[in-house]
C-alpha cells in the first residue's frame, strides 16, 4: 500500500485554509528555473482569491536554505493592487506536519499488528509444543497399571489424533502468519522509507515567505514569487570526438544538474548560467629556466649588480600567487555575473536528490586544425592538440570534457571559457602515434682564463620524434634555454637558430620547433648551449 498520498493530501489541505482572517495561505506551483553555478532562483505561480484592502499572502513548505535577501514578488497582469513587504523566514517553532504524523501513526498501528501476528504464531507454536509433549507422557505411561487401571488402546487412539489434528491446525496457522508478517514487513518498509522522506522534506522546506499586499477591489489574482535556494548547481560536461583525417572535431554539450532543495522540479523551464569549473590535464607549461650563483642565493649576499634576496624573491613569488589566486577567485564567483543564458528545449523534470543529472544542450560539429605538441624536457608523452573557432550559439564556459580520438576515448582534459566566434586550442589527450625520444649530447666542462677565472658547461640535447600515424601529421616540440639572472653569467645559444624556431618571449628563452612529419618519418631537433661564469660559482640549479 503506498502511503505517498497521505503526504500529498496533507500538503494541498494546508494550502487551503487561511491561518488568519488577513493571512492567506497560497498555492502556488513551480513554473520557471533559472540555475547558477552556485544557487537556483525558482519562480512560482498560483491564483488566490484576496479582499480589498491589505492582507498578507503566506507562501508554505519552501526551501529551508534559501538567500533571506533574494524573495522577490510580482503581479501577472495585475495593476490594481500594490505589494509593499516581502520576507522569507524559517518560524522558531514550526507547526507539527501532518503528514508526518499520519504516516508516523500508520507505522505505529503496523508494528501493533505486527506484534498481534507474532503472539499468534506464537501460540501456535506453543499448541505444537502441548501437543508433541502429551503424546511423549501418554507413551511412557501406556501399559502402566497406575490405581488398578492402564491406558487403554482406544485412549491412545483418542489421543493420536488429538494430536494430530492440533499439529495439523497449528502448523497451518503458523504459515499463514509467516505470510501475514512477511507483508507487514514490507508494509512497515515502505511506510519507514515514506516517513523518512517526509521528515526530510519537512527539515528542508521549513521557511515561509510572506507578502503583504494592498487591492483596490476584492478579486481573483494571479502571483509569481522568486527565491534564491542554495542547495542547486549546475557544471557544464563535453565531449570532443576528435576525427583528425576529417579535420573535424564534433562537440557535445551537456549540463549536469543536481538540485536538494526537497521540491521537485516537475516540467518547468529550465535556463542555465555561468559558471566556475576547475582545471586538470592539459599540456605541462614550462617555466624560465634562471640561473643564478648558488651561494649568493643561499647566503642572501648581494654583488655590484645583485639579485633579489631569497626573501624579496619569497615575495614576489607570494605576490604572484596572490595575483594568480584572485584569477581563479574571479572564474569562481564569475557565475554571479550573467554572461549568458542558455535554455534547455521543452519542459524539464529535476527531482531533488542526492544525485545528479545530465541533460543535453546542443550537439555540433566544428572545423579544426591538428597538430600533436610534446615538451621532452619535462616528459616524453606528445599531446594531440586541434585549434578550433567556437561557431556555436553560447560560449564554451569552464568545465571537464571526455575526448574521444577516431571513436575512442582518449582522456579527460580542462575546456576554459571561449567565447563566441572565438579561436582557441584545446588538448585531447595523448597521442600513442607520436614518439619522442630524449637524448643527451655533448657534455663538456672547462675551466678558462688566468685572471678572470672563469668555467664553461657546453650542453647539448637531441630531441627525435617520430610519426606512427598513416597519415602526415603535424608536430610541435617545445624546448628551452636558460635564462641568466646576473651579468657575470653568459648563455651562448648554438642551436637551434632563431630562424628555425618560433619565440614568442626572448626574455624566457622558451621556443617551438614545427614541422610536417611523413608516415614513419623521425627527425632530430637539436639544442645546444654554453654557459659561462666565474669559477669560484656554484651554479643554481645545476645544468
Amino acid at each position: 500500500m503506498k502511503y505517498h498520498y497521505l503526504f500529498a493530501a496533507a500538503l494541498f489541505a494546508s494550502l487551503s485554509l487561511h491561518s488568519t482572517a488577513d493571512e492567506i495561505v497560497t498555492s502556488t506551483t513551480i513554473h520557471e528555473i533559472s540555475l547558477f553555478r552556485d544557487g537556483a532562483l525558482v519562480t512560482r505561480q498560483g491564483q488566490v482569491a484576496v479582499p480589498a484592502g491589505k492582507s498578507t499572502l503566506r507562501f508554505d513548505t519552501i526551501p529551508t536554505h534559501v538567500d533571506p535577501t533574494a524573495l522577490q514578488a510580482n503581479f501577472i497582469n495585475q495593476s490594481n493592487g500594490l505589494i509593499r513587504n516581502a520576507k522569507i523566514f524559517v518560524p522558531e517553532d514550526p507547526d507539527e506536519n501532518e503528514s508526518v504524523k499520519e504516516l508516523q501513526d500508520a507505522l505505529d498501528d503496523a508494528k501493533k499488528e505486527k506484534a498481534l501476528k507474532q503472539r499468534i504464531r506464537d501460540e501456535a507454536s506453543a499448541n505444537i509444543g502441548f501437543a508433541s509433549t502429551m503424546r511423549m507422557t501418554f507413551s511412557k505411561e501406556f501399559g502402566k497399571i497406575n490405581e488398578g487401571e492402564s491406558l487403554t488402546l482406544d485412549q491412545a487412539k483418542e489421543l493420536s489424533e488429538f494430536v494430530t489434528e492440533t499439529q495439523k491446525t497449528a502448523y497451518a496457522q503458523i504459515d499463514a502468519t509467516e505470510k501475514e508478517l512477511k507483508a507487514i514487513d514490507e508494509k512497515i518498509e515502505e511506510i519507514e522509507k515514506d516517513l523518512k522522506k517526509a521528515i526530510e522534506s519537512t527539515r528542508l522546506l521549513a521557511s515561509i515567505a510572506e507578502v503583504e499586499i494592498e487591492m483596490e477591489e476584492a478579486g481573483e489574482i494571479e502571483i509569481a514569487i522568486s527565491y534564491l535556494a542554495n542547495s542547486a548547481r549546475w557544471v557544464p560536461q563535453y565531449e570532443l570526438r576528435a576525427r583528425p583525417d576529417e579535420k573535424a572535431l564534433d562537440f557535445g554539450y551537456f549540463a549536469s544538474v543536481w538540485q536538494h532543495t526537497g521540491e521537485d522540479w516537475s516540467d518547468v523551464t529550465l535556463s542555465l548560467h555561468t559558471n566556475q569549473a576547475n582545471r586538470q590535464g592539459n599540456v605541462p607549461e614550462l617555466n624560465p629556466l634562471q640561473l643564478r650563483n648558488q651561494e649568493i642565493y643561499y647566503k642572501g649576499g648581494l654583488s655590484s649588480r645583485a639579485e633579489p634576496s631569497p626573501t624579496a624573491e619569497m615575495a614576489t613569488l607570494s605576490a604572484d600567487a596572490a595575483v594568480s589566486a584572485r584569477r581563479f577567485q574571479n572564474l569562481e564567483v564569475s557565475a554571479s555575473t550573467v554572461s549568458f543564458q542558455a535554455t534547455i528545449p521543452g519542459q524539464i523534470t529535476v527531482p531533488s536528490s542526492r544525485d545528479s543529472s545530465a541533460y543535453k544542450v546542443l550537439e555540433s560539429s566544428l572545423e579544426a586544425e591538428f597538430w600533436s605538441e610534446a615538451v621532452p624536457r619535462i616528459q616524453l608523452d606528445t599531446y594531440l592538440r586541434a585549434k578550433i573557432r567556437n561557431t556555436l550559439d553560447l560560449p564554451i564556459i569552464p568545465g571537464q570534457a571526455l575526448a574521444f580520438v577516431d571513436g575512442k576515448l582518449s582522456s579527460k582534459v580542462a575546456l576554459e571559457k571561449i567565447l563566441p566566434d572565438e579561436e582557441t586550442e584545446i588538448s585531447l589527450g595523448a597521442d600513442a602515434n607520436i614518439i619522442v625520444k630524449r637524448r643527451e649530447g655533448s657534455q663538456e666542462d672547462s675551466n678558462s682564463g688566468f685572471i678572470d677565472k672563469t668555467t664553461t658547461l657546453h650542453r647539448e640535447y637531441e630531441n627525435e620524434v617520430t610519426n606512427y600515424h598513416t597519415v602526415a601529421h603535424k608536430i610541435i616540440l617545445v624546448d628551452q634555454f636558460p635564462i641568466a639572472q646576473n651579468s657575470k653569467i653568459e648563455i651562448r645559444r648554438k642551436s637551434p637558430d632563431a630562424s628555425d624556431v618560433t619565440i614568442e618571449d626572448e626574455n624566457n628563452g622558451i621556443f617551438k620547433w614545427e614541422a610536417e612529419l611523413a608516415p614513419k618519418e623521425n627527425k632530430t631537433f637539436t639544442t645546444s648551449f654554453d654557459v659561462i661564469y666565474p669559477r669560484d660559482w656554484n651554479l643554481f640549479p645545476p645544468l
